[in-house]
């Protein structure tokens, strides 16, 4: 019987095969992990477990952009999530204190669809989404030292912006606490809540709208004047209802126009505060019951004021202009939308009735 002897690699060629290994071995973690690099970012203003919870996803995690002084509470800072091999693009998320007026989250374009947010409960003000970005509201005791000149109305917040991809809900939001509870310490304005673990009331899932009740409430509908055959009809809606102070609901029409009406309530005194003193439009009244607008109203109702909100997209309002409700007759589309949701709304709430003007 023969026996073939194992051939052997030269010694030389082991090495090298060795060498080119490790080199691989090294490039993978140099590029699709942090180790070896840093720790934190922007003065420790945030720290790379954080952040790499946040975007949940592989990759190394670096500074991009920063602008960070130790003696003041105000900072701004943007770091980027890069991957060799494993694909995926980058993702940045910048973090900063900002200074918002009014009810900004549910009366703004910049922050879309209030149902689809996960919000705070545990005494802190704030809320993330996977496909954005999120906010926590700095205590009001911080707002005055922070803000300068800005006036009353205006709040300071630590605010998250992402760029590509979306985020772990759970480690935005921590991410966003130690930020703002840094800010509120260096200003000298923290509280016990932000040292807490965030804790989340996540929005339902999307449900088919029932024209009658629209958004679950009962006797709610959307006027005729609202509704374009074929391009912004009833569809889906998503229904946020589990934090303590904040009801939302996203309409997501049914049409070409992909239009999405949002509807807001909130008893949250920052918020709630924050409108009152925010400047008003001249389409505003002020009355015994509170101050109503288009689109906003702050009623005085029973266990306290709530602050009431709708705003649609622009594809949604672009459906109403094609379909010739221009001018003036937008405005009052607008205005019997909101009429509605009030009227249905306010006897949940404990509320007057109001009429818009």
């Amino acid at each position: 019987m023969t026996v073939q002897a194992r051939k052997k690699w030269p010694i030389g060629v082991a090495a090298v095969a060795s060498v080119v290994v490790a080199a691989l071995a090294w490039s993978y973690c140099s590029w699709n992990t942090n180790l070896l690099g840093a720790e934190s970012f922007c003065g420790g203003r945030m720290e790379s477990g954080e952040v790499q919870a946040a975007l949940d996803s592989t990759g190394r995690v670096s500074q991009v952009d920063a602008s960070v002084d130790a003696q003041r509470p105000t900072f701004s800072c943007t770091v980027e999530r890069t991957s060799r091999f494993v694909g995926g693009e980058e993702q940045r998320v910048t973090v900063r204190t900002s200074f918002k007026e009014g009810a900004f989250p549910f009366t703004t374009h910049v922050w879309k669809t209030p149902a689809s947010r996960s919000y705070f409960t545990g005494g802190v003000t704030g809320a993330v989404s996977q496909d954005f970005g999120g906010y926590v509201v700095l205590p009001e005791a911080c707002w005055g030292k922070l803000r300068g000149e800005r006036g009353e109305g205006v709040m300071a917040i630590v605010e998250a912006e992402v760029e590509k991809g979306a985020v772990d809900a759970d480690g935005l939001a921590r991410l966003l606490t130690r930020s703002a509870r840094q800010v509120a310490e260096k200003a000298g304005c923290g509280t016990a809540a932000l040292s807490a673990v965030p804790d989340l009331a996540a929005p339902s899932a999307p449900g088919k709208t029932d024209v009658g009740n629209v958004c679950g409430v009962r006797g709610f509908t959307l006027p005729k004047e609202a509704v374009v055959a074929s391009r912004a009809e009833s569809g889906q809606e998503q229904v946020n209802e589990g934090g303590a102070d904040t009801w939302a609901c996203d309409l997501h029409l049914a049409g070409s126009a992909k239009g999405v009406v949002s509807f807001s309530a909130t008893s949250d005194k920052n918020f709630v505060e924050a409108a009152k003193n925010a400047r008003r439009d001249s389409d505003t009244t002020r009355g015994d019951s509170g101050f109503v607008g288009r689109e906003e109203a702050v009623l005085h109702c029973a266990d306290g004021d709530v602050l009431f909100a709708m705003k649609g997209n622009v594809e949604y309002d672009g459906a109403l202009r094609d379909n010739g409700i221009r001018g003036l007759a937008n405005v009052e589309a607008h205005k019997a939308t909101f009429q509605n949701f009030l009227d249905a709304t306010a006897a949940d709430h404990s509320c007057p009735r109001v009429t818009i003007p």
